[in-house]
Parts: structure tokens; C-alpha cells; sequence
């Protein structure tokens, strides 16, 4: 039987939605999504107010390659006060979503054979997109809970030619340190990789303070930083990322877009635009909110499994083997009590007893999640 080109990559969790609404449908209740690595808050009132009126403006046809100059200016202005980084417009990119820009940054860079070295565990797209274009992925394995193994990645890091860093990173909330940013830099100098650096749960740290590896002597220059107004925001529906990074990579990232999406819409990137001038004030509020959420859930679910409380992000990473059951195995029970949970083996070799919970969610909803699991829990 025939199949397809890339049959053999890993699915994303965004696939599950359908077997959700499965069960949905037949139990008739509506189910937890704790499997969705978005925020599910209602979106900002301003979002609405000024797509609305971006529409009613004119801002309907096609936006230039690069993104509206009215986003571009912001974006400059966002990261000089959430990064310290000065960029000039011609090093920005804005994108249909952080994963396009992802997406046409490994375009830019791999061709068949390259080597990426990716942090497990690690978002599942980060190993998908290279595979698609040729490239081999290597996994460095993360020590437990939180922390770079710093003599397995100076092992792993010969020879390749990307490194995914992902900071506070999606599944595990791992927010990396001074001496972690420090290790990947020297490694970075001395192996001669261009990092990528996924910084789009940034304002999500709940002890310190985010830093972006950009910001350390010699790494502007060969750091791609990606954002997004999906996480930090809640406007996953606009579908508006940016980069900055240097010049002869957004060049070429311009180049694929220019070929491929055009671009993000018009409309959107205007609302996002004014969007930013408030980032701090937005990104303080979400955050309270998902700091309650994690401390509650770690209490609750650290009576039955081992369940770490994460630094950063919006996501938990627990251990279920304390109840004998592997990842697989308990996202398939959990839906049978509406909640929908992503398996760990999605997100890299030697999770198969993990699973993910995203909790950036109104409290209400964690706390009928929480309890839909404590009955499972129960029955073991």
C-alpha cells in the first residue's frame, strides 16, 4: 500500500481535537482540554476592539512580505523593553504564527543530511519540520526534573549545524538558567550553530526573570529569537508571530514567505500592533492567573504521581509510573472522564510514562479537570 512522504513523522497534539469531540459527543459532556498548549482565557477585549477596527480602516488586502511597518516599529520597541535587544527593522519577520517562522527558518538553513540537535523532551514541530526537509535530529536528554545535562550535550553537539533552545520550554515549564544560557553559548561559539531560540512563553517565569540567550556577548548575531502574541496574549486565533534574528537569515526567511504564505493578515497584524504598546500590563495579568493554576495543580495531582512544580511556562510534565501506567494508557482512560491530556512519548525518546497538562485556563475549569482526575485516580 502506498503512503505518504511524511507518514512517518510525529503527529502533533492538535490532533487529538477530533477524537475530543468524539467523545464529546457521545458522553455528552464537554471535555477538559488540558491537551492544548494554548491559553484558554477569554481573548482581550482590545484584541477584538481593534481587529474590528483595522477591518473598518481599510486593512484588508494584502500586507507587505516583511509585516505592517506599524507592527514592525512595535516589535523593535517590544524587544528593546522585554528583551534589552536593539534590532533594526530589516532583522524582524513577521510570520503566520511562531511555527511558520520556525518553519522557514530550518527552510532557510537545513538541506538533506544537516544535523539539528534538539533538548528532550521538546515540542513536537521542532523535530517534524527539519525531518521534513531532509535534515537528521539528535536528542540530548534533559536531567529530571529541570536542568541541561552539561557534559551529555557538549557529547551530542559536534557536528550539527542547529540548536533548538526553548526557554521556558513546552512540556516541562524548564526555565534556563545563567549558567545554562552560558553553557549553550560556549558550545554555540565553539561548534559554529546558529540557535534557535522559541521565546514565546517568556513573560511565564514565576520564580526569577526570563533571559534571552541574545543578550550574551557574540550570540545576537547567530540567534534566531521567535515570538508570538499566541501565549503570552491568548490571540492564538490571529495567528501572528515575529523574529528578529540577523539579517542574512530574515532575508532568507523573507524569501520562503514571500513564496509560500505571503504573510500574516492584514487585519491582524494591525490589531497586534496596538496590542503591543500594552504587552507589560497584559502579560502580568495572565501570568498571576497561571501562577495559581500551576501551585494548585501541583498540590493536587503530587498526591498520586510524580509532579514537579515548574518554573516556568504553562505546563506540567508529571511522571505517571508510581501508578503503573504508561502515557498512552492514561490520556485514553482520563478521556473517558472528560479530560483530554497530551501522551509523553510525543515529546521525545524515554517519555512514555509522562504526560502534559497545559493550565492556562480559568481556575473553574482546572478545578473540574482536577477532580475528573482524582475519580480516575481513584479507581486504580
Amino acid at each position: 500500500m502506498r503512503t505518504g512522504r511524511f507518514s512517518s513523522l510525529p503527529i502533533s497534539p492538535v490532533s487529538f481535537t477530533d477524537t475530543v469531540r468524539r467523545i464529546e459527543r457521545e458522553k455528552g459532556i464537554k471535555v477538559v482540554r488540558f491537551d492544548l498548549a494554548e491559553p484558554l482565557f477569554p481573548p482581550l477585549k482590545e484584541a477584538i476592539e481593534e481587529t474590528v477596527k483595522a477591518v473598518e480602516s481599510g486593512y484588508v488586502h494584502y500586507p507587505p512580505p516583511r509585516g505592517i511597518p506599524e507592527l514592525v516599529e512595535e516589535i523593535l520597541s517590544y524587544f528593546r523593553r522585554t528583551r534589552g535587544l536593539e534590532y533594526d527593522a530589516d532583522e524582524v519577520i513577521v510570520t503566520p504564527g511562531a511555527k511558520f517562522s520556525v518553519y522557514s527558518a530550518f527552510a532557510s538553513l537545513l538541506s538533506p543530511g544537516d544535523e539539528v540537535l534538539l533538548i528532550t523532551p521538546y515540542w513536537v514541530s521542532f523535530k517534524a519540520i527539519p525531518e521534513m526537509f531532509g535534515a537528521r535530529c539528535f536528542e540530548v536528554r534533559m536531567k529530571k526534573p529541570f536542568g541541561l545535562d552539561e557534559e551529555a550535550m557538549k557529547d551530542a553537539v559536534k557536528g550539527k549545524k542547529v540548536l533548538v533552545l526553548n526557554s521556558p520550554n513546552n512540556p516541562t515549564g524548564w526555565v534556563a538558567s545563567e549558567e545554562e544560557l552560558k553553557l549553550v553559548r560556549d558550545l554555540a561559539l565553539d561548534e559554529d550553530l546558529i540557535v534557535l531560540s522559541d521565546e514565546v512563553d517568556w513573560a511565564y517565569v514565576y520564580e526569577g526573570e526570563h533571559r534571552s540567550i541574545a543578550t550574551l556577548p557574540d550570540m545576537k548575531d547567530r540567534t534566531l529569537l521567535i515570538d508570538s502574541f499566541s501565549k503570552v496574549f491568548g490571540m492564538t486565533g490571529w495567528r501572528v508571530g515575529f523574529s528578529a534574528g540577523p539579517k542574512w537569515l530574515i532575508d532568507d526567511m523573507l524569501m520562503v514567505q514571500q513564496h509560500s504564505v505571503s504573510g500574516p493578515t492584514t487585519f491582524s497584524q494591525k490589531a497586534c500592533a496596538e496590542i503591543l504598546k500594552g504587552a507589560e500590563r497584559y502579560a502580568e495579568r495572565m501570568v498571576g492567573l497561571c501562577r495559581e493554576n500551576r501551585d494548585y495543580l501541583v498540590e493536587r495531582l503530587s498526591n498520586y504521581l510524580d509532579c514537579p512544580k515548574p518554573p516556568g511556562a504553562f505546563y506540567l510534565f508529571p511522571d505517571a509510573s508510581r501508578l503503573g501506567l504508561g502515557g498512552d494508557e492514561l490520556s485514553k482512560s482520563l478521556l473517558e472522564y472528560g479530560v483530554a491530556v497530551s501522551p509523553g512519548r510525543l515529546f521525545g525518546e524515554g517519555f512514555e510514562n509522562n504526560f502534559r497538562i497545559c493550565y492556562a485556563m480559568p481556575k473553574d475549569e482546572v478545578v473540574k479537570g482536577v477532580k475528573r482526575i482524582e475519580e480516575f485516580f481513584r479507581t486504580l
